[in-house]
């Protein structure tokens, strides 16, 4: 926010135009009418920094059951077609045995009922079958738990687990911990990171809670679940998981749980230094603090518009010019493509205009040569809350008194 230090004219009783007025409100927090123009007051130059926003929408990011729908929809679904054939009499399964290894698939389909593999999981899995027939199998179980398997069959399934699609167990209501953990290490050391992050978003978003050897075991997978995990979860976690994560592990993650995730990667990454450190750490810099980011201006670092867009907005806000030169570098004309957008936006609002014309890159919405900068929460100052950012309390009570003019 912006209050103009140069003399204004005055209306005909002595007290500000509407336009000073409109400013010294907007500082106080109020804000006009919604039908209120630009126009009415001689201040279209001033609408992009007027148009603040107090909160960063961005912030709001997808809880654990609006992931688990993404991870469910991304899921390539295996068709089962099963075949309508009808089962010879003396082919008919009434126990799960080797004999069903040298059934045809047509034969498993039409002669295995669901409900003998559920009652003898135990035979299924002790049983050398090949992963067509596990597939048929996997078919026939869900289609008798359209719902999802209940957990007295999914504590049994040992290594049919194998067979089980992250599909499949988006439809599982898991609240044993030692069913997640059970499964965990059935799981160890087989490509199954798609699955176990669909098995620990379906125990957390019941209201399951992780014990640091869960925390430990989980470590063991690629971090496809770290963004399902509460930021007290993420500093339990061993440091090792960090070296494993990519950005694409990252897409979810909140504002807390970045914090955490940086922190824990500033520590496993700080033997490192330069160019290594950066490319190392870049993933996590979404929670990185000012200091940090200011820490990596001197280092000759040059960090991509893509990284930049990803950074805390409170944490850009303070760097200066000269600091955002050093960090971008040879990038630093991107910030026009994203001067409309957070953080750039927010950080263009708080830079005077005349610095921002230095850089050559046609930047608008800098504050106008002449104004101060003011702190919305102006209310709290009056209160004992957080100072203005600018001259100091003097403003302040100038301020008070000129509203006290203007209400009476």
């Amino acid at each position: 926010m912006a209050l103009q230090t140069a003399q204004r004219p005055l209306g005909s009783c002595g007290t500000p135009t509407h336009g000073s007025l409109l400013l010294l409100l907007l500082s106080l927090g109020w804000l006009p009418p919604p039908g209120a123009q630009a126009a009415d007051t001689g201040l279209g130059f001033v609408t992009p920094w007027l148009q603040r926003p107090t909160r960063d929408p961005s912030w709001q990011q997808p809880e654990l059951t609006v992931v688990l729908q993404r991870a469910q929809r991304s899921t390539k679904t295996k068709v089962c077609a099963l075949s309508q054939k009808a089962c010879p009499p003396e082919r008919k399964a009434t126990v799960v045995d080797e004999n069903l290894v040298f059934y045809e698939e047509w034969e498993l389909e039409a002669c295995v009922d669901a409900a003998l593999l559920d009652t003898q999981m135990d035979r299924v899995n002790a049983i050398p079958f090949t992963h067509q027939q596990l597939e048929i199998f996997r078919c026939k179980l869900n289609q008798f738990y359209p719902q999802g398997y209940p957990e007295s069959l999914i504590r049994r399934l040992r290594y049919f687990f194998y067979a089980v699609t992250p599909e499949d167990i988006y439809k599982w209501n898991v609240t044993s911990p030692e069913i997640v953990k059970y499964l965990l290490k059935i799981s160890e050391g087989r490509r199954m990171d798609a699955q176990v992050a669909v098995l620990i978003a379906r125990y957390l978003v019941g209201g399951g809670q992780m014990d640091k050897a869960t925390l430990e075991t989980l470590a063991a997978f690629r971090p496809t679940y770290l963004c399902l995990l509460s930021p007290e979860q993420l500093d339990s976690m061993p440091h090792n998981v960090v070296w494993a994560a990519g950005p694409q592990d990252l897409d979810t993650c909140r504002p807390p749980q970045m914090d955490a995730l940086y922190s824990k990667a500033r520590i496993a990454f700080q033997n490192m230094s330069g160019s290594e450190y950066f490319a190392r750490i870049k993933p996590y810099l979404g929670g990185a603090p000012t200091e940090d980011l200011q820490a990596l201006s001197r280092q000759n670092i040059h960090m991509d518009m893509a990284t930049f867009k990803k950074l805390r907005t409170e944490a850009v806000l303070p760097l200066t010019i000269a600091e955002v030169q050093k960090l971008l570098g040879p990038n630093l004309a991107g910030l026009k493509a994203e001067e409309g957008n957070s953080p750039v936006r927010d950080w263009i609002l708080r830079q005077p205009q005349d610095d921002l014309n230095s850089l050559g890159l046609g930047l608008r919405g800098g504050i106008p040569n002449g104004y101060l900068v003011l702190d919305l929460s102006f209310r709290e100052a009056l209160s004992g809350g957080p100072r203005l950012l600018g001259p100091g309390p003097g403003l302040t009570v100038i301020l008070t008194l000129l509203l006290a003019v203007i209400l009476n």
